[in-house]
């Protein structure tokens, strides 16, 4: 293994305990406090949107910026990953490529979640649970549908977003708010999580192994999953790394969290590895549109198959991102952009 990744594997040994540091953004490393985490801090003055405002529920503040073309017949509502991370990372890491050319077309609202980025509120556990932040989305979308009256809503949800998205779109009274779903290698079945991104980590390595391709690295990826099994999550980041194909190289080290978010995320963390949302997806029958990345082992693509599987709707695309690990909207930022405004186009969205 070449030392630096073997440094990584060994990182943090006497970080938190596994419900104290699984993250998902796709999930992420655990973390100390470093001041070099907050050298990606964005300010609002750094753009301009075409509205603003807060969205207030259960003693949080949550801002959602508006951005894009306002004479669009739709508007995409931004559910991010983590929980915790920042959404204005999609509009500025790497100069938010992708999501500047969708504005071209559309408008997107950027909605910061609770306890995340400049979301103000109680650091309180009670209020970090899934039925909170979908209660929190309902009332984001009331919002929306307040302001923009005559815009239908396209959900657009990464990882952890994939999990708030399915529950939310259980009920279908908050179905019928909404006029389509993008998926982005979503979690909406947190019950296999840790075994999947184990199970498609060890056959990446035994396929690269046999292939005689860095096999020494490979055997060592193997053997820090093995040793490291808590740790799969950090490990799926660093492994992805590891993958020439994924030329576009992303660091969740750019990322970041604040100790709000870092606080929000074991107890919601403890709820998504018990949620299985598969039962209630064929109860969804807008149009959908999924987007994964073949290297993507924080978030398997075993989720992409059961939600092809289990959707209800006739409306579905699907669209596999060969260069990319968990973060395609980066990773391929050209090709996510036009499947996301080919997929608005074909539905007249």
């Amino acid at each position: 293994m070449k030392t630096v990744l073997k440094n990584q594997f060994n990182f943090r040994s006497a970080c938190y305990a596994i419900t104290a540091c699984l993250l998902f953004t796709g999930i992420t490393s655990c973390r100390k406090d470093d001041p070099k985490e907050q050298r990606n801090v964005v300010k609002v003055s750094d753009f301009t949107p075409n509205a603003t405002f807060v969205v207030n529920n259960a003693e949080e503040n949550m801002p959602v910026w508006v951005h894009g073309n306002k004479d669009s017949k739709s508007i995409i509502l931004v559910m991010h990953g983590g929980p915790g991370s920042d959404v204005l990372d999609f509009r500025m890491y790497q100069d938010g490529l992708a999501f500047k050319k969708i504005e071209v077309d559309y408008q997107v609202a950027y909605w910061q979640q609770r306890a995340s980025g400049q979301s103000k509120g109680s650091d309180n556990s009670k209020y970090y649970t899934i039925d909170q932040y979908v209660d929190d989305a309902d009332k984001v979308v009331d919002q929306l549908r307040k302001n923009y009256p005559e815009k239908k809503i396209v959900l657009f949800a990464h990882s952890w977003g994939g999990m708030l998205s399915s529950s939310y779109l259980k009920d279908e009274k908050r179905r019928n708010k909404i006029a389509a779903w993008i998926d982005a290698a979503g979690a909406h079945n947190g019950t296999t999580l840790l075994q999947t991104t184990t199970d498609d980590i060890n056959a990446e390595a035994d396929a690269r192994i046999a292939a005689g391709k860095e096999a020494e690295t490979w055997k060592e990826i193997k053997e820090a999953v093995k040793e490291q099994p808590e740790r799969v999550n950090s490990l799926a980041y660093l492994v992805t790394s590891e993958i020439p194909e994924v030329v576009i190289k992303v660091s969740n080290a750019d990322f970041k969290f604040t100790s709000r978010a870092d606080s929000s995320n074991p107890p919601l963390f403890k709820e998504i590895v018990k949620r299985d949302n598969n039962p209630f997806l064929a109860d969804i029958k807008m149009p959908c549109l999924v987007l994964w990345g073949k290297y993507d082992f924080a978030v398997s693509r075993t989720y992409q198959k059961e939600f092809l599987k289990n959707i209800g709707s006739k409306d579905v695309t699907n669209v596999d991102f060969n260069a990319s690990g968990h973060y395609m909207m980066f990773h391929e930022p050209d090709l996510f952009a036009r499947s996301v405004i080919d997929f608005m186009g074909k539905y007249k969205l």
